[in-house]
């Protein structure tokens, strides 16, 4: 199937990940008829200096690839990352609670989510098991989130996950009324219970977030580069044959993330 615009793709240099560069995310775009890409930042403990600063470099003159940027939550100065990424012309923030052991509700997130939202930036989420403490990331914080700051737009990546899907679809229902919901539901590593089975939804659990949220939700991410080219395509092929409109299809295959960044 045709993506217009895909979320959720990890890049690195060369030294740090050959897997995993940019050079190998525009192969596998071509390959898989993906026009064009959230990247993201390494996270700052990935062995990269200045990560924010590396992607804005890396993606000069890449028209095919839109950057999202990352928070280093050892530095004390939250808010100046967040308007950096902004200057930088990044769109978005990816944040991972487990992987960089932050707390949802904690103080200092909530000195990124003010600046995201008082800068229009949108917050790609990590939900969902990942060897971590889980009150770290608890799926009904996402509600709190939500009411605290109502105009700030993020994605639940995989949804809550095997998991926690009922819980991360009742947040997303929860703010989803009058044509106004910022919460999108993150489709991302959730089509395969052999390679990802803590973050696998089976066809009728992405059917339900159309009846009860609407496929506005809907967002298609990659995870690259720990998908590649084959695990994306059976990604798509499982897309093809859900029971959804076509509508729908173009919808989570890059409508609705032009739409909320802006883009269409």
């Amino acid at each position: 199937m045709h993506v217009t615009l895909a979320n959720h793709a990890h890049v690195f240099p060369e030294e740090v990940r050959s897997w995993g560069t940019i050079e190998k995310l525009l192969e596998l775009m071509e390959q898989c008829q993906i026009e064009k890409a959230v990247a993201f930042a390494p996270f700052p403990m990935q062995g990269v200096e200045e990560p924010n600063s590396w992607l804005y470099k890396a993606l000069e003159g890449r028209k095919e690839l839109i950057g999202f940027g990352v928070i280093d939550f050892s530095r004390a100065n939250l808010a100046d990352q967040v308007k950096q990424a902004k200057d930088y012309g990044f769109l978005g923030l990816k944040l991972h609670p487990a992987y960089q052991g932050f707390e949802l509700l904690g103080q200092s997130a909530r000195i990124v989510y003010k600046w995201a939202e008082e800068l229009g930036l949108f917050l790609s989420f990590h939900t969902g098991v990942h060897h971590a403490p889980l009150k770290q990331a608890r799926l009904m914080d996402f509600d709190e989130i939500a009411y605290d700051y109502p105009n700030l737009k993020f994605s639940m990546e995989h949804v809550g996950g095997y998991h926690f899907f009922p819980e991360a679809l009742a947040v997303i229902c929860n703010h989803n009324h009058q044509d106004h919901c910022n919460i999108y539901a993150g489709m991302t590593s959730v089509f395969n219970k052999t390679t990802h089975p803590m973050w696998y939804l089976d066809p009728c659990r992405i059917e339900e977030i159309v009846l009860q949220a609407g496929e506005d939700r809907l967002v298609f991410g990659l995870d690259f580069p720990y998908n590649q080219t084959p695990e994306i395509k059976e990604a798509l092929r499982i897309i093809a044959d859900l029971p959804l409109t076509d509508t729908a299809k173009e919808k989570l295959l890059g409508g609705n993330l032009k739409a909320v960044l802006g883009l269409s």
